[in-house]
């Protein structure tokens, strides 16, 4: 009897210390490092219209995307950022979906709100986020609130919800019928926070804010240093709104600069920025191989900026986006070597503290540019080639409603490149993977330059640690064509080998109290 009873003991005490243990894990009763750190996601883009028809109208819906989050997640997505998808002007030729019509509704071509609903929930089912486009620098100017305020300016209640330049001329920061908000008036802020609330409730958990540069333009002879400044107060004012809902909430914002000092006081109401900065800094030290030798350390510089204004920043690493030429149609990101540099910026994108976000079709190697008023057959294009149709190689689900042109459907296809280990798109894999299965890859935003940088490896130590439970990475990468043999001391061998191929990665654990031997 009494061997049985130290049996049970023995158990008893075994299972107890397992529970205890930290974990990246989400069992029961460990650490669930990810619910620690909800701003801290792999992103994927989706033009709606674009990605997968689920109904063979030509035209990519909410259900196309339910039915393809298992390609997402087999990816290594944890997160997905949908473009707008609220009511817009369908007869106006609005593609793109920022001439919003109705805040509280959805986009009839993409389906209907119980669709949306659906998606919501199916993402949820796989631990994926799922992030709005959120557009409140404008609405349309066939929306009802600028349709009374124009017609009835004497009576509208909607008067002052825009900003008028002469009685009859409301300002538009982008032309094309988008009028600027007036969101100086508090009647419009109360208005935004009441459409963040409507969709955090349907299940909404960040916010992308289309943009945010130009929120406070409009006012008409006022300092732009002051326009800014009440752009940082009123964004913090909505996160504070909106983590009253949900504590997690992730708050990012679109500001297009190339400088990093030029958006580090966004940081006081945003949680993340697209840094265009390291993208640039992608497009040239990786592309071209110009001044390779200051990569890392001008990235460091830039992250450095960022930390007094918020201390828990986490920058949105890209290299592509709707609003840019596809990375792939970049004259340095083609050529021989082209699928060899293609795959060294995405092992940046997903090494970089923050969250990386991959551009829909990114991870093929899709080619697309704007094109300044053509016609193609199908009436006259810009930017619809930056959004062009997902290249599946599956009739069933592929999107029709842009023709091919100029090599836009040129890139293998989801199922041909699945068959090829060599692929971009099992590049990708590999490295959100890792990127998922490692906290010190995933998490958190330390950042330094590893202490033996030169002109052809370019290094950086990545380090997060939560109650006892820590990781620390060093990740180099070869900056050249040839081949780089690497001689440095680690604990695990991560990704890659010690002999880096022309523009290979290598990302080795290391010794968490050693880490000042790796550093500056």
């Amino acid at each position: 009897m009494k061997k049985i009873l130290s049996l049970f003991t023995l158990l008893a005490m075994v299972g107890l210390l397992i529970a205890c243990t930290p974990s990246n894990g989400e069992g029961d009763n460990k650490v669930d490092l990810r619910a620690e750190n909800p701003r801290n996601d792999i992103y994927y883009e989706i033009f709606i219209r674009s990605f997968a028809d689920s109904d063979g109208d030509g035209i990519g819906d909410f259900n196309g995307v339910t039915q393809n989050l298992d390609y997402l997640e087999d990816l290594g997505v944890t997160a997905i950022w949908m473009m707008p998808f609220n009511e817009t002007d369908l007869d106006f030729g609005s593609h793109h979906g920022y001439r919003i019509t109705d805040y509280y509704d959805v986009n009839t071509e993409y389906g209907t709100m119980d669709d949306l609903e659906n998606l919501i929930s199916e993402a949820k089912t796989r631990k994926m986020r799922v992030m709005m486009d959120l557009v409140i620098n404008h609405t349309s100017d066939t929306h009802p609130w600028f349709v009374d305020a124009q017609d009835n300016a004497s009576t509208s209640p909607y008067r002052d919800w825009y900003i008028w330049q002469t009685p009859s001329t409301a300002f538009e920061s982008f032309a094309g019928g988008m009028k600027d908000l007036n969101l100086q008036n508090e009647e419009v802020v109360e208005e935004v926070k009441n459409i963040i609330t409507f969709w955090q409730d349907k299940g909404i958990t960040g916010f992308r804010f289309d943009a945010a540069k130009h929120l406070f333009i409009g006012d008409p002879g006022t300092n732009p240093a002051v326009m800014a400044s009440k752009t940082h107060e009123f964004l913090r004012s909505l996160q504070t709104h909106a983590r009253q809902n949900d504590p997690g909430v992730l708050f990012l914002g679109e500001v297009f600069d190339y400088e990093y000092s030029a958006v580090q006081n966004y940081y006081i109401g945003l949680d993340s920025l697209f840094d265009f900065y390291v993208a640039n800094e992608i497009w040239g030290k990786v592309g071209h191989g110009t001044d390779s030798r200051l990569f890392v350390s001008n990235i460091e510089r830039a992250f450095n900026t960022y930390r007094p204004y918020n201390a828990n920043y986490a920058p949105g690493i890209f290299i592509s986006n709707h609003d840019l030429d596809r990375i792939a149609s970049f004259g340095q990101f083609s050529g021989p070597m082209g699928l060899e540099k293609l795959k060294l910026a995405a092992s940046v994108t997903l090494t970089l503290p923050g969250s990386p976000h991959i551009y829909y079709g990114e991870e093929l190697g899709m080619t697309g540019t704007r094109y300044e008023g053509i016609d193609v057959g199908q009436g006259t294009v810009y930017d619809q080639y930056r959004r062009a149709p997902f290249i599946w190689g599956d009739a069933s689900k592929t999107t029709t409603w842009l023709n091919p042109y100029n090599g836009s459907n040129s890139a293998p296809s989801v199922a041909t490149q699945l068959e090829n280990p060599n692929s971009l798109l099992n590049h990708y894999k590999a490295l959100a993977n890792l990127r998922k299965d490692n906290p010190g890859l995933m998490y958190g935003n330390f950042l330094k330059a590893w202490n033996e940088n030169t002109s052809s490896l370019q290094g950086y130590v990545r380090h997060y640690e939560f109650e006892g439970e820590g990781q620390t990475v060093l990740v180099i990468h070869n900056m050249t064509s040839t081949t780089k043999t690497v001689d440095v001391d680690y604990v695990k061998l991560l990704y890659g080998n010690l002999e880096l191929p022309a523009y290979g990665t290598i990302v080795l654990e290391i010794d968490s109290a050693k880490i000042n031997d790796y550093i500056s």
